[in-house]
């Protein structure tokens, strides 16, 4: 599958329209109005702030926290192994995958492309600390036990994997780590969010979060975009040339399991009886379905924005922050029981 000709953020607007359009998600007219109505705006306004990604680590320069960044982001994914992680490793996925960033950092081991390109799942393991085999007991041997795979020896293995191909491309470029990439190509003061996004995606396999569905492209490049919001974040005034972006709010939601299950139950998104059952048990939906369901967070986030003028307490609301909002609402009281659509076989969200 080909990637955008053109701007990459507008192929993921149309895209994930066109893709909705022909699917059973509906985008509620209604269910936006009641959503921005009801908006605590000073809950709004806390829970838009990426807090999250703020962690205790000490930094010598900039490079080293870009690059702490950017290693986090590239491995934001994991979400359809929750179940699994709460219960081996007793975390969810994001923090799984900030825990392991720490342990790079605190432990030693060089966030370079030589250790990246080396690393196997095994390592993964042990810097990430879940486990991936364990003993059980022999099938009609009394006494003896037997070593078999965790069900989360596919995420270690889908994490190093993502690594080596990084490596593989920052070793072949002359880069030593993920930082000198992105400072190298945001030199020059002429940067923009998505030119960025479209240099990201063609250099980094663990970035190409696009579908065939049907015979229609869809682009959602979750992991990119919230890479270059973050830069964005925490470096727009350490370093404006390179990462005040002008053009930051043209991007869209970073579209994971989380935004489009609380777009659902807040009303705003419409699915299928047996899609909501499928939710509520478990079961992995598979890349079509979670690919519509993305998209239709992406579409739907996009009409919030532009009803929000008008409609409720927010009136100047963008993309990046109603995601972060939507998310972090989701890691909160009640709204951390409601069941999140699963999909274990991706490294994209």
């Amino acid at each position: 599958m080909p990637l955008p000709t053109g701007n990459y953020l507008e192929a993921i607007r149309t895209t994930s329209k066109e893709v909705v359009a022909k699917s059973p998600v509906k985008v509620s007219e209604e269910g936006i109005k009641n959503f921005l109505e009801n908006l605590d705006k000073q809950q709004y306004e806390e829970l838009s702030i990426d807090t999250p990604m703020r962690m205790p680590v000490k930094f010598d320069n900039i490079a080293e926290e870009v690059n702490f960044i950017a290693l986090i982001d590239l491995l934001n994914f994991g979400s359809g192994y929750r179940v699994p992680l709460h219960e081996l490793a007793g975390r969810g996925a994001f923090d799984t995958i900030r825990f392991g960033a720490m342990s790079f950092h605190i432990g030693g081991t060089p966030m370079t492309a030589e250790t990246f390109k080396n690393i196997t799942a095994f390592e993964v393991s042990e810097i990430f600390q879940f486990p991936i085999d364990r003993e059980v007991q022999a099938p009609n041997m009394p006494g003896v036990t037997i070593g078999e795979p965790t069900p989360l020896k596919p995420l270690a293995q889908g994490i190093a994997d993502v690594l080596n191909t990084t490596g593989e491309f920052l070793e072949k470029h002359g880069y030593k780590d993920l930082a000198s990439f992105i400072l190298d190509v945001t030199k020059g003061g002429d940067s923009t969010a998505a030119k960025l996004v479209e240099n990201l995606i063609k250099a980094l396999p663990g970035l190409h979060d696009f579908y065939n569905i049907d015979g229609t492209e869809v682009y959602l490049f979750k992991k990119a975009q919230i890479l270059v919001y973050h830069l964005w974040l925490f470096f727009k005034d350490q370093d404006p040339a390179r990462f005040d972006f002008k053009d930051i709010h043209e991007m869209t939601i970073f579209s994971d399991n989380v935004i489009p299950t609380m777009l659902a139950h807040l009303g705003v998104l419409e699915l299928p009886q047996s899609w909501k059952d499928d939710i509520t048990a478990n079961v992995d939906l598979g890349e079509t379905r979670a690919t519509i369901l993305r998209a239709a967070a992406i579409v739907a986030c996009e009409d919030i924005i532009r009803a929000a003028p008008t409609v409720g307490p927010i009136p100047n609301m963008h993309e990046g922050d109603l995601d972060v909002y939507l998310w972090r609402l989701g890691k909160i009281g009640d709204y951390r029981k409601v069941p999140r659509f699963e999909l274990r076989d991706t490294v994209m969200f």
